[in-house]
């Protein structure tokens, strides 16, 4: 008889163990999705930062602008990758190659040399890009806080024997 007992309180205890250990995974695991829905948020600044300036020009815009355009369509698909499958690995890494890129890009036209015109990028574009970059800057280092957090907390060991079975699989890192 209390053989039993011990055996049904055992396993109830496991029971909900289990279940505080889901919750506690998907509510770092929810954290984790806002925070990337914040960085997307300030990713799109990016766009809105550059299309006044395309939209006027009569011309074909110089090589150095349209790179930067097409990096900055480049992102935002792969944010569109990334909200498809939010925190995997995979589409985490193209979007910090894509930021990285559209870094590059803006580095490239930023140092780019004045012309008869004046300055290759308006002084109001220069402050709404760096205003931009130090927004998404702080957004991603909050995501990587809580992602990493989400990934201790399925790589400790009592957790890591069940994790696989609810469905948690490591989160990456922007």
């Amino acid at each position: 008889m209390s053989g039993s007992i011990l055996l049904w309180g055992s396993l109830a205890l496991v029971a909900f163990w289990c279940v505080g250990l889901y919750n506690r995974l998907m509510r770092i695991r929810a954290r984790g999705l806002d925070a990337l829905g914040s960085v997307e948020k300030h990713l799109k600044a990016y766009g809105t930062c550059i299309q006044p300036h395309l939209v006027g020009v009569s011309v074909q815009p110089p090589v150095a602008w349209l790179q930067l355009q097409i990096a900055v369509e480049s992102l935002e698909a792969a944010c569109k990758a990334a909200r498809e499958t939010p925190l995997a690995i995979g589409p985490m890494e193209t979007l910090t190659q894509s930021l990285a890129a559209l870094d590059q890009k803006w580095t490239a036209l930023r140092n780019a040399p004045a012309d008869l015109a004046g300055a290759a990028i308006p002084d109001d574009m220069l402050a709404e890009w760096d205003e931009a970059t130090n927004r998404v800057q702080i957004a991603r280092g909050g995501y990587n806080q809580i992602v990493a957090r989400y990934n201790e907390a399925i790589g400790q060991f009592p957790a890591r024997v069940v994790v696989g079975a609810m469905g948690f699989k490591p989160a990456g890192t922007l």
